[in-house]
């Protein structure tokens, strides 16, 4: 899948990544799905587990010893989704780069066929299913027969395990990827000469037809917002957004940093020593810091991958930018990671978002 959902929650995106690092080895975690994640969270939704602290984004050292069934499923048909993308490319291609990852893969593939066989997942369905790919690409009938081991697919993976009630969101999830995945590839195929479903119905609207697809997916209104803004990103139709960000000078993060450290010396009681590394953390990551919810928390900030992330993407000596929420800045506040938001009162979006 493509990414339509990349802001993820915190505690679904970091679950699901060290659950693949547990459960399929550290260097699987490279394969982390975000439209996985989202699988994730939709499973979630309505169940609100409770959440260890070695689910938490802090530390992504941290092995959790319980994990929960969504995330287990989701490690296991990340990894399986990620050796059919890998196979795909060595079979068009035929690089001897794409044979290599797939021999590196094929372990924590065998491991995640088994689990999920071991859940009664079709596997043997699933397979067939992408394998009719290629006949269809021979002899298109319409958009809908090509999207279609895509989309069912999709909606096999969101729909087993007691929730059938999603076949339908992943079927026009799945139908989602393919489209705007065509969509994204036409000027490549084209150089290229591989087969694009767009360029074999030229008559077709894609923008619009991504858009009405949009519409047509089921999903709790904070969720489909989010789909909606990536998707429009996606399509040109907004401006991307880069969260977490400081555009803060080094001057006024080390104000913050050192009074944000001030706070919490006075709410735990810590030493000096403590107060001068959590000031030097929350000046190298200021948004993430704010998050931390204990001096013991903010101290693993440099094992966390996303705070590292936003560390190396930081431009120094620019003044923070504050913007109003809604159709002003594309909705900031309700995609971004920071955990600074004070849309309602205030009426100012998040400090250092980069919501131009």
């Amino acid at each position: 899948m493509f990414g339509l959902m990349r802001r993820a929650p915190r505690l679904p995106y970091c679950g699901t990544c060290k659950t693949i690092g547990v459960r399929y080895g550290q260097r699987s975690r490279m394969l982390l799905n975000h439209d996985i994640v989202f699988l994730a969270e939709l499973r979630m939704h309505s169940q609100q587990p409770q959440w260890e602290r070695a689910f938490r984004s802090f530390n992504c050292l941290a092995k959790p010893k319980e994990i929960p069934a969504a995330l287990d499923y989701a490690a296991a048909v990340t990894v399986l989704l990620a050796h059919y993308r890998v196979a795909d490319h060595a079979d068009d291609s035929g690089k001897w780069y794409w044979r290599a990852v797939a021999r590196l893969l094929s372990p924590s593939f065998r491991k995640a066929s088994g689990h999920l066989r071991a859940l009664d997942f079709p596997l043997d369905e699933l397979n067939a299913l992408l394998r009719t790919q290629a006949a269809r690409e021979k002899n298109p009938q319409s958009l809908a027969d090509l999207a279609e081991p895509t989309a069912a697919a999709t909606a096999m993976v969101f729909s087993h395990g007691g929730f059938e009630h999603l076949y339908r969101t992943g079927h026009r999830f799945g139908y989602l990827i393919y489209v705007l995945d065509a969509y994204e590839d036409r000027e490549r195929d084209a150089r290229s000469g591989d087969f694009n479903a767009l360029a074999a119905f030229p008559q077709i609207d894609a923008r619009g037809e991504i858009l009405k697809t949009v519409d047509e997916i089921e999903l709790p209104a904070e969720l489909h917002q989010r789909l909606r803004q990536n998707v429009e990103e996606r399509l040109g139709l907004r401006p991307r957004v880069l969260c977490c960000v400081s555009r803060q000078t080094i001057r006024e993060r080390w104000r913050e940093a050192v009074a944000h450290a001030r706070r919490m010396r006075e709410r735990e009681r810590t030493g000096i020593a403590v107060l001068g590394v959590v000031a030097l953390i929350a000046l190298l990551f200021p948004h993430h810091a704010r998050g931390a919810a204990s001096w013991r928390e903010a101290v693993t900030l440099p094992f966390n991958l996303m705070a590292l992330g936003s560390f190396f993407a930081t431009p120094a000596g620019k003044s923070p930018v504050k913007r109003l929420c809604g159709d002003s800045c594309g909705g900031c506040c309700d995609s971004c990671d920071c955990d600074d938001c004070s849309c309602c009162d205030c009426g100012c979006c998040c400090d250092g978002c980069d919501c131009s």
